[in-house]
C-alpha cells in the first residue's frame, strides 16, 4: 500500500495539482493507495478524488489550531494503518515540527518513507528550533526526492544530506492534445497564471517592467489570472505607474474548465518568481499548449528552458530592465511569426510528461515490493 501524504493542503496550488494528478494516475493504473491530508482550506481537487471512489483520509481545518492537533491525529491514524513494506509518499516536505517523529513512526512499522520538496531546498533552509531535527529526519528518509535536476545538489548544501537524491518530475495531466493556436491579431496579450502574491511571484517588479514595454509597443496588455492577497496593492501600483488600462485582473479561474481559453487568449506568458520548487505546473501546461514563456531561473525552472531559447527565455527576477527586455524579445518573436509551438511542445515530451514522471517515480517507489 502507498499512502500519499500532505500535512498542509490549500484550496488550490501546485502541491494540490500534483496530488490530484498522481492520485488519478495511480487509480487508473490500479496501484493500491490511499490519500492522507490536512486541509487549511477545502480543496476541490480532493473532493474530485472522493467522487471517483478514491479512499481519502482528510482532516478539516480547526480554527485556532496552533498545536498541530490535526497533524498529530493524522500520524496516529497512519500508525494504525501501516503494514511492513508499505510506502508513505509525502507530496511536500513534512512540517519541521513533525518530520522526525513521522520518519521514525514509519520505520517502527517496518514501512518506508519518501519525501518530495515543495520549494527548492535553498528556499527551505533549516531554522531553529527544529532545524537540527529536520536535517536528521532528511538523513533518515528512505527516498529523498528532488523534482528538478538543477536543484538536486542543494540537499547536501542546505541539509548536509549525503545520500542519493532521486530526481522525479511532477506527475501532470495532459490538458491539451495539440498546440493551441496563437491569437491572430493585436493587441499583444501577455499572460500570467498564478497566485497574486508579491513576495513569491514578484508581480511588483513585473508591473514596473511593463512600463517601458507599453511605451515601445502601444498595443500591449498584461492579463493576470488568479486570486491572492495582494490584488488591491497591485491594482494601486498599476494606477501609480499609469498602466491601469493595460493591466487586466481576471480573478480566480477554474483550472479544469478555463485553462484552454486562457491559453487561447494570450500570445505568450511571464513567470518572474523570486522562489519556486520544481518546474511549475503552469509552465508544464504552457509547454503543452505551445506557449513561449519569459521566466526567472529559480527553483527547477532552468530544467525547462536553459539551453532551449526557442521554448523560453530566462531573465533575472531582481532586474526589471532585464525583464522588460525579455518581454520585448518575446513580442518581437510573436510579431514576426518565429514562435515554434511544435518545438515548445516537443520539449514537454522530452522528460516532463506523465509517462516520464511515472517511470521515474516507480523506479523509486517500488510498487510491487
Amino acid at each position: 500500500m502507498i499512502f500519499l501524504y500532505s500535512d498542509v493542503l490549500y484550496q488550490a496550488g501546485g502541491i494540490e495539482t500534483y496530488l490530484h494528478a498522481l492520485a488519478l494516475h495511480l487509480h487508473n493504473q490500479e496501484i493500491p493507495f490511499r490519500v492522507v491530508v490536512a486541509e487549511l482550506e477545502q480543496c476541490p481537487l480532493v473532493d474530485e478524488l472522493v467522487e471517483k471512489g478514491i479512499e481519502v483520509y482528510r482532516q478539516r481545518r480547526l480554527p485556532g489550531d496552533r498545536w498541530l492537533v490535526r497533524q498529530h491525529f493524522m500520524l496516529t491514524w497512519l500508525a494504525t494503518q501501516l503494514q511492513p513494506g508499505d510506502w508513505v509518499f509525502c507530496v511536500r516536505q513534512p512540517m519541521p515540527e513533525l518530520y522526525l517523529r513521522m520518519v521514525r513512526l514509519v520505520h517502527q512499522r517496518q514501512a518506508r518513507i519518501a519525501a518530495s520538496w515543495m520549494f527548492a531546498p535553498e528556499f527551505l533552509s533549516p531554522v531553529p528550533p527544529y532545524g537540527e531535527k529536520f536535517c536528521q529526519a532528511v538523513a533518515e528518509t528512505d527516498a529523498v526526492i528532488s523534482v528538478s535536476k538543477c536543484t538536486a545538489h542543494q540537499f547536501k548544501e542546505v541539509y548536509g544530506y549525503t545520500g542519493q537524491v532521486h530526481v522525479v518530475p511532477y506527475h501532470n495531466l495532459l490538458f491539451f492534445p495539440e498546440p493551441i493556436p496563437l491569437p491572430p491579431d493585436p493587441p499583444w496579450k501577455i499572460g500570467f497564471i498564478g497566485r497574486l502574491d508579491i513576495k513569491q511571484k514578484n508581480l511588483d517588479t513585473l508591473l514596473q517592467a511593463l512600463v517601458p514595454v507599453v511605451q515601445e509597443w502601444q498595443q500591449v496588455e498584461l492579463h493576470l489570472y488568479g486570486r491572492g492577497p495582494d490584488q488591491s496593492q497591485l491594482e494601486a501600483l498599476a494606477i501609480s505607474l499609469g498602466i491601469q488600462k493595460q493591466v487586466v485582473f481576471h480573478g480566480a479561474y477554474d483550472h479544469r474548465k478555463d485553462l484552454r481559453q486562457i491559453m487561447a487568449d494570450c500570445h505568450f506568458f511571464v513567470y518572474p518568481s523570486r522562489f519556486e520548487g520544481g518546474p511549475c505546473f503552469t509552465l508544464l501546461e504552457l509547454m503543452q499548449a505551445g506557449r513561449f514563456c519569459v521566466a526567472a531561473p529559480v527553483g527547477g525552472i532552468p530544467d525547462l528552458y536553459k539551453g532551449f531559447p526557442k521554448v523560453g527565455l530566462l531573465v533575472s527576477p531582481n532586474n526589471s530592465s532585464e525583464l522588460s527586455q525579455g518581454m520585448l524579445t518575446a513580442l518581437e518573436q510573436v510579431a514576426n511569426g518565429s514562435i515554434r509551438m511544435d518545438k515548445i511542445r516537443d520539449r514537454y515530451f522530452d522528460g516532463f510528461d506523465m509517462a516520464s514522471a511515472h517511470q521515474a517515480w516507480t523506479s523509486v517507489i517500488k510498487v510491487n515490493q
